[in-house]
């Protein structure tokens, strides 16, 4: 080769080849987008698995219509005066709850939440009775104040143990039995499946308002079906399934758990039953 020799000719340059950056990345990775890297940073987290789902909004109003619908036709048809005394006033409200209770053990079945809605634990037992014993009281109180004897609203006291049945008669405990029954099964609807359900959407304290408030329109036909020509339309039931619905919905609340708020209501009412507030 002479010194005037130029030698080879230089190759083409391949483009990209020279790019340090380029040749550092693996066959087929794409460089990250910063604008997905954006969104991503935006998007929300992924729920956590361990955490029940929330009920939609549409799911809760079904379930909150279709329970406080059903208990305000079985009340009806309860406490109807054409039914007092008879079998039929206890055989109603108890097909209902029996059916929304197996719904309710279901609904919190599948959400993962019975063993701990219905988890027992020691006092539980105390606890409910002390309420309902609280709540038994308050019941006296109420009605000494509102319904004294003599008054024309001691009416409104009359009706609605005559529509129970005789209070002396010997048939009388199995009527407190299935009241105690048919009120542990109302707890579990109301409380287990309405007032839970409606927690998603609305929040725990919302959703205990409006499931008492639904509970106790639910109550509202025995407005006129207890009512009396001289005092007037009965609120009794009205008023003791808002207040006493807001003292259970706490308890709820309080314990995270059914069993307390069961055996408060059973036992309040089979003490209102079995130990009436009023007798002749």
């Amino acid at each position: 080769m002479t010194p005037d020799d130029p030698g080879p000719a230089a190759s083409p340059a391949v483009p990209g080849a020279a790019d340090p950056a380029l040749a550092r990345e693996p066959p087929g990775h794409d460089p990250p987008d910063p604008l997905s890297s954006a969104d991503s940073l935006d998007s929300p987290e992924p729920p956590d698995p361990r955490e029940p789902p929330r009920a939609s909004r549409r799911e809760a109003a079904l379930i909150a219509a279709a329970v406080a619908a059903g208990t305000a036709v079985a009340v009806g048809f309860a406490f109807n005066p054409a039914r007092g005394g008879s079998s039929a006033l206890l055989a109603a409200p108890g097909a209902l709850y029996a059916l929304l209770a197996a719904f309710a053990v279901a609904w919190l079945r599948r959400r993962g939440e019975l063993r701990a809605a219905f988890r027992p634990r020691s006092g539980d037992l105390a606890r409910g009775a002390f309420v309902a014993a609280a709540l038994y009281g308050l019941a006296m109180a109420v009605q000494l104040t509102l319904a004294p004897r003599g008054s024309p609203r001691e009416a409104w006291i009359l009706r609605l143990y005559l529509q129970l049945g005789d209070p002396s008669a010997d048939a009388r405990v199995f009527v407190g039995a299935a009241v105690f029954v048919i009120a542990a099964l109302e707890e579990v609807v109301w409380r287990g499946l309405v007032m839970r359900a409606l927690e998603g959407p609305l929040g725990l304290t919302a959703a205990w308002l409006l499931s008492s408030a639904l509970f106790a329109a639910a109550h509202l036909p025995t407005l006129f079906l207890l009512g009396d020509p001289f005092a007037g339309p009965n609120p009794l039931l009205v008023a003791a399934g808002l207040g006493c619905s807001l003292v259970w919905g706490r308890v709820v609340h309080r314990t995270g758990r059914l069993p307390p708020a069961i055996f408060a209501h059973a036992f309040f009412s089979w003490a209102i039953v079995s130990f009436p507030i009023w007798r002749p």
